[in-house]
C-alpha cells in the first residue's frame, strides 16, 4: 500500500487543498475519537484527575479538527498534512509514556502511527513515526520518569480493537481512493497521450506537406512554367558556379545555345496555342537529351540553353547535331495542323572562347548567329574570326 508522493501531489496541493488532507482528516478525527474512548475508559479504571482529562480531550477530541483547519489555511497543504503526521506519533508517543505504556492503548497508538506513515511515505515514513514515537516518549521519561503500567481493562483493549480496526479500514479506504485517482489519472494520460499523438502526427502532416510546398514554391521560382526547363535567373546562377568548377577542377565545360528556326511564323500562321506546343514539344526533348549533370534551359522567347559541364567540344558538337536532326525529324500535331519545325545551335566552350559567363553566353549567341547567318537548321561552333 505505498503510494509515495511525487513532485507531481506537491505542486497540486500548493494550489489547493490536497485530498490526502480530507482523506487523512477523516482517519485521525475518527480514530482519535476512538482512542479517546479507550484512553477515557483505563483513566476511569486509575482515577485521572480533571486536567488529564481536559488534555486528553484537547489531543483527541480538538486536536484533529484543529490540525485540519489549519492545513487547509496554508498554501502547501500537503507538506503541512505530512508534518502533523510526524507531531500524530510524537504526540501519542507522549501519552504512550504517560499513561505508563499499557499494552493495548501504546500497541495501537504506535501501529495506527507507523501504518498512515508508511502508506503515505513508505518505509521512510514509517521510520520517522517510529522515530517519532519513541522520541516522545523519551521526553515524557526525561521529563516525569519513567512509569510501567501494563495492564488495561478488557473494556480498554475491546475498544483499542475497534479503534485500530477503524483505523486499518479508514487507511484501506484511503488506498482504494487512491488506487481509484490512480486509475483515472493514468486513463486520463493515455487518452492525452493518445490525443497528442494523434496532434504530432496532424503537425507532421501539415509539416510534410508544408515542406512539399515550399520545395514546389522553390522549383517553381527556377522553372519555366511553360516547359518545366530551368529559366534564365536559375541559368545565371548554375553558369558562374559551374564555370569556377570548372576553373578549379581545371576540366572542360560547353554551352550550347538554340534558336527553333522561324516560330514567328509558327505563330503567326498557326496561333500561340500551336507555338506553345511546339516549345512544350522541344522542352521535353531537351530534358530527354540531357545528362544527369546538364543543365537544360529556356532563355527566353523561342531560345535555350544547354550548359553541359565536363564534355569536350567535339562531343558537344556532336550532340548538338543529334538533337538538331532529331528535332527536325518530329511532327507536332496541333489540332488538324501538322507543324514541322527545325533549330539552328551555337556552341561555345571554356576555357577556349570564353573564362566568364558574359564572355562565354556571347560566344554561344554569336555562334548561333553564325548558324542562322549560314542558313538554319545548323550548328556552329564559336570562331573569333
Amino acid at each position: 500500500m505505498d503510494f509515495s508522493l511525487s513532485p507531481d501531489d506537491h505542486a497540486l496541493s500548493a494550489t489547493k487543498v490536497h485530498w490526502l488532507v480530507r482523506s487523512n482528516y477523516l482517519i485521525r478525527a475518527t480514530s482519535f475519537a476512538a482512542l479517546f474512548v479507550a484512553i477515557g475508559m483505563h483513566m476511569l479504571e486509575q482515577g485521572y484527575g480533571a486536567v488529564a482529562w481536559g488534555l486528553l480531550a484537547l489531543q483527541f477530541l480538538a486536536y484533529p479538527h484543529l490540525v485540519f483547519r489549519h492545513a487547509r489555511s496554508v498554501r502547501d497543504s500537503l507538506r503541512t498534512e505530512l508534518f502533523f503526521l510526524t507531531l500524530d506519533a510524537l504526540l501519542v508517543g507522549i501519552w504512550a509514556a504517560a499513561l505508563g505504556f499499557p499494552t493495548w492503548i501504546a500497541f495501537t497508538m504506535f501501529i495506527g502511527c507507523a501504518l498512515n506513515n508508511a502508506t503515505i511515505q513508505g518505509w521512510r515514513g514509517m521510520l520517522t513515526a517510529f522515530l517519532a514515537y519513541f522520541g516522545g516518549a523519551l521526553l515524557w521519561v526525561i521529563g516525569a520518569g519513567f512509569r510501567h503500567a501494563p495492564d488495561t481493562g478488557f473494556s480498554s483493549v475491546a475498544l483499542c480493537m475497534v479503534g485500530l480496526t477503524i483505523y486499518v479500514l479508514g487507511v484501506g479506504n484511503v488506498t482504494f481512493i487512491r488506487n481509484h485517482k490512480l486509475r483515472d489519472t493514468r486513463k486520463t494520460l493515455r487518452q492525452r497521450e493518445q490525443t497528442l499523438l494523434k496532434a504530432n502526427l496532424e503537425l507532421e502532416a501539415r509539416l510534410s506537406n508544408i515542406q512539399r510546398l515550399q520545395a514546389e514554391l522553390q522549383d517553381q521560382a527556377i522553372r519555366d512554367p511553360l516547359t518545366g526547363l530551368y529559366n534564365r535567373r536559375y541559368f545565371n546562377e548554375t553558369l558562374e558556379r559551374e564555370l569556377a568548377r570548372a576553373q578549379r577542377d581545371t576540366s572542360s565545360l560547353c554551352l550550347m545555345m538554340i534558336d527553333l528556326d522561324h516560330f514567328k511564323q509558327v505563330n503567326d500562321t498557326h496561333g500561340h496555342p500551336a507555338g506553345d506546343e511546339i516549345l512544350r514539344l522541344f522542352g521535353a526533348m531537351l530534358r530527354a537529351n540531357a545528362r544527369a549533370g546538364d543543365i537544360p534551359c529556356r532563355y527566353g522567347g523561342e531560345e535555350f540553353l544547354l550548359l553541359m559541364p565536363k564534355i569536350p567540344l567535339e562531343s558537344a558538337r556532336q550532340r548538338a547535331e543529334q538533337l538538331r536532326a532529331e528535332f527536325a525529324a518530329r511532327v507536332a500535331q496541333v489540332g488538324e495542323y501538322s507543324i514541322q519545325a527545325t533549330l539552328s545551335i551555337g556552341i561555345a566552350a571554356y576555357p577556349e572562347h570564353g573564362d566568364t559567363p558574359d564572355v562565354l553566353t556571347q560566344a554561344a549567341d554569336l555562334a548561333l548567329y553564325l548558324a542562322k547567318q549560314e542558313g538554319r537548321n545548323r550548328v556552329a561552333v564559336f570562331a573569333a574570326s
